[in-house]
């Protein structure tokens, strides 16, 4: 077999799987190198965010503490420093007047005598007093302060101005801690907002801050506060005052603007607020969603690159073999002397040798078969002609056969007549299903032809008479009076009277005789008389 050079051919489902193959491994193990890069990524970004929401929580907490503990200790040294427990009342202003100078935060100081009543006040606007004493404020004020507590309330608006402000309270005590009142400081709560406007990280996060009821004390969305939300509902909110914990907490949760967030809080020991930083999920995990769409173009890209490479390397390979499948073709459809390619892998170049040698030793085999098939055939047309020959003999018998047992059919089931009205049937041998159709249809058509009146079945000869044949027989007998005749039956042996009795046959319906010569005697006085007197009837 010749080899011919190689020539370019196109290549199929070969070179389709070929390449299948390779673009799913490199998809499969860029996507698993993926995957598990985003579960790192994943996680740390979770802990990256976690942190960053408990910084800023802490942040913002830390700044309120502050601010809060150095009103404390502002107020604190004032009582200590001013004699305010003792002071004349002109004094007291003064004092008051210079302690709104030197803290800008303050918006008003009250001193309450003993007995609920004011005997000294300042004011950071004069004539423009903010009215958030009202009595239920005034009692828990004196309450606390008399048990040596200091005090601090929930966010008030004033209904007049609509400045927010926060009550401050301390016990005011001389230098023995001898009770005598309670200063009071009014606080322009908008340090608060922004406070908390500074701490968002971004313009979606929410950041505000709550006591443990989830009223809102301040809030970067101060519209909120404004119109006097509520955030006992939201989960987070609910922890804190569950749990009254001040450790920073950070949760996934349903946040006070309805839209799912990431936040933490960090709770004030005193006074009991938490400070919440809330940033919408999307708005949290947006650079790793970004992180994912690069990854996602990068893969593609890498499909498509992997892609050609495997579908040209696929087409390379499978080239060769798909030039053996076509040679392979055109030998099974009778063509010789095809050349075969060479080309491709040394596996390939290899197998075409190999398939080329194989060739040849086909088209050797081939003619060896050729001359095998020729003398088979002779030999199988010999054998043809005989088994033909044998055949028409085979038929031929059959036939004979067939004959032969209709013939015997015929002789095993007689019907002869015995005088002009009656016909005797002898039946020898056993009795079978196939047997007692013959019977009757036999019976039957001699009746018919011959219009005899009597039917004398001898079973003389029938060796078993079972449920079977006992009911064939009955059959026999119902079909005779169809065609007006009458059955007897001749010749029951002992044992078959016992069988019959044995099975609970009732045979009463047929008549029964000894032996065919008693049922002649008997039908020849019968028919004699009946001629006589009444002509022909029937007198069984």
């Amino acid at each position: 077999m010749n080899l011919a050079p190689s020539s370019r051919i196109s290549t199929h489902s070969l070179s389709f799987t070929l390449a299948l193959a390779l673009i799913s491994l490199s998809v499969i193990s860029l996507l698993v190198s993926n995957a598990l890069q985003m579960a790192s990524n994943w996680q740390m970004h979770q802990r990256a965010l976690a942190n960053q929401q408990q910084s800023l929580a802490h942040s913002a907490a830390v700044e309120v503490r502050t601010l809060l503990d150095e009103r404390w200790n502002t107020l604190t040294t004032a009582i200590r420093m001013s004699g305010l427990a003792t002071a004349p009342t002109e004094q007291r202003t003064r004092a008051l007047e210079q302690l709104l100078i030197l803290d800008p935060l303050l918006e008003q100081l009250i001193i309450l005598d003993d007995d609920r009543f004011v005997i000294a006040s300042a004011s950071r606007h004069r004539g423009k007093m903010v009215d958030f004493l009202d009595p239920a404020l005034i009692n828990d004020v004196v309450h606390q302060t008399r048990l040596r507590n200091r005090y601090i309330s929930a966010l008030r608006v004033d209904a007049a101005t609509g400045e927010p402000g926060i009550v401050l309270a301390l016990p005011l005590v001389d230098s023995f801690e001898n009770y005598h009142g309670a200063l009071i400081a009014i606080i322009n709560a908008r340090f608060l907002w922004e406070t908390i406007r500074r701490q968002t990280p971004d313009p979606a996060s929410l950041a505000y801050i709550v006591d443990r009821q989830g009223s809102l004390l301040a809030c970067s969305d101060m519209a909120r506060v404004l119109r006097g939300d509520n955030a006992a509902g939201v989960a987070i909110v609910q922890k804190f005052a569950r749990e009254r914990s001040a450790s920073i907490q950070t949760l996934h949760y349903v946040g006070l603007s309805g839209v799912e967030v990431v936040g933490s809080y960090e709770a004030l020991n005193e006074p009991a607020w938490a400070v919440v930083i809330e940033t919408p999920r999307v708005v949290a995990y947006r650079p790793l969603l970004n992180d994912l769409g690069v990854s996602g173009l990068v893969l593609l890209g890498v499909i498509i690159v992997s892609g050609g490479i495997g579908i040209y390397l696929a087409r390379w390979l499978t080239a060769p073999l798909v030039n053996l499948t076509r040679v392979a073709d055109r030998i099974a459809s009778g063509e010789r002397n095809i050349p075969i390619v060479v080309r491709g892998p040394r596996e390939i170049r290899v197998l075409a040798r190999a398939f080329a040698a194989m060739t040849t030793q086909l088209e050797a085999s081939l003619e060896t078969l050729e001359q095998r098939v020729a003398q088979r055939t002779a030999a199988l047309q010999e054998a043809l002609a005989e088994v033909e020959t044998r055949a028409h003999e085979q038929a031929r018998l059959l036939e004979e056969i067939a004959r032969q047992r209709q013939v015997i059919r015929e002789l095993s089931v007689p019907v002869l007549p015995v005088t002009d009205d009656a016909l005797v049937m002898p039946l020898v041998g056993a009795i079978d299903a196939e047997r007692l159709a013959d019977i009757q249809d036999r019976a039957l058509h001699a009746l018919q032809r011959s219009r005899a009146r009597y039917l004398l079945v001898d079973i003389t000869g029938v060796p078993i008479v079972d449920s079977q044949v006992a009911q064939g027989l009955i059959a026999v007998a119902s079909a005779c009076r169809l065609l007006g005749a009458e059955m007897v039956l001749i010749g029951v042996r002992p044992e078959v009277a016992q069988t019959i009795v044995g099975l609970g046959l009732d045979l009463s319906s047929l008549r029964t005789a000894a032996d065919l010569q008693t049922v002649l005697r008997d039908l020849t006085v019968r028919v004699a008389h009946d001629g006589e007197v009444h002509g022909r009837k029937n007198a069984f």
